[in-house]
């Protein structure tokens, strides 16, 4: 198991990450794609690569928060689709084996005081964009050791959960399990992720309080512990510190060394 941290908004390059985690033994950084000096137009990935190898620290990918390339518009899917298709490259470029990305709800209509969402009503269609695109990042994916991760957010749906379901029908999809997500979630995700155990392949672990997501670990109320012991039971899992200051990074890092993770 081995531990990495989030994009930070107080660093704004990826040099800046790589040189926290090489002073401070965090193995990888996860690029999230929604911060604007890691735009397409802002990075380099020549100099990513030269960079990694400098410190000695890898990556892992974070597609943008609100990415959708199952929308309804073929329009906003191929922009998104062009997207996904650049963190592919980038993934194979700088050799980063976790993508992950966030599963959108989509457009609803209030009725009767009720949320009624268009993916539920249109199903078929939304599942025949979800297989497309799935399709299209298995065949980029063929035959690498890199993993499509779809993460859990504010509790999955039951339209997520079939789409779930279609994509980790290929070899090259898994799943990131965020912790404190799942604990803030009014759906119970954990229980259906854990029953596709053997698919998750990376990890968001943080704590959380009543009123606050992305705690330090043992600030909060969840019991963290469990959580690494789980994660290290997974071969090859991958964990990302998601707690959002360096400064906390570090507390959760001695957490670890004195519980013995």
């Amino acid at each position: 198991m081995i531990y990495g941290i989030p994009s930070l908004i107080e660093y704004r390059t990826a040099e800046q990450h790589l040189r926290f985690c090489a002073e401070n033994g965090f193995p990888f950084f996860e690029m999230n794609l929604s911060f604007p000096w890691f735009q397409s137009d802002k990075i380099d990935t020549r100099s990513l690569v030269r960079l990694g190898n400098e410190y000695g620290v890898g990556y892992t990918i974070h597609l943008h928060d609100q990415l959708n390339p199952f929308d309804f518009s073929p329009e906003i899917r191929e922009g998104a689709l062009r997207s996904v298709d650049y963190a592919l490259t980038l993934a194979e470029k700088t050799g980063a084996k976790r993508i992950t990305l966030h599963l959108q709800y989509g457009m609803y209509s209030a009725v009767s005081g009720k949320k009624i969402y268009a993916y539920e009503v249109c199903s078929d269609e939304y599942l025949e964009n979800v297989d497309r695109m799935a399709s299209f990042c298995s065949h980029r994916l063929s035959g690498s050791d890199v993993f499509f991760c779809i993460e859990n957010t504010k509790g999955f749906t039951s339209y997520h959960k079939k789409a779930i379901e279609l994509m980790l029908g290929y070899r090259e999809f898994g799943l990131t399990f965020d912790v404190g997500h799942n604990f803030k979630a009014p759906a119970d995700d954990e229980a259906f992720i854990l029953s596709h155990r053997d698919r998750i392949k990376h990890f968001h672990i943080h704590d959380v309080t009543e009123k606050s997501n992305h705690v330090a670990f043992g600030r909060g109320i969840l019991n963290i512990t469990s959580y690494l012991e789980l994660a290290k039971s997974i071969p090859d899992a991958s964990v990302v510190m998601e707690v959002k200051e360096a400064k906390a990074l570090l507390e959760s890092m001695r957490f670890c060394r004195n519980n013995g993770f």
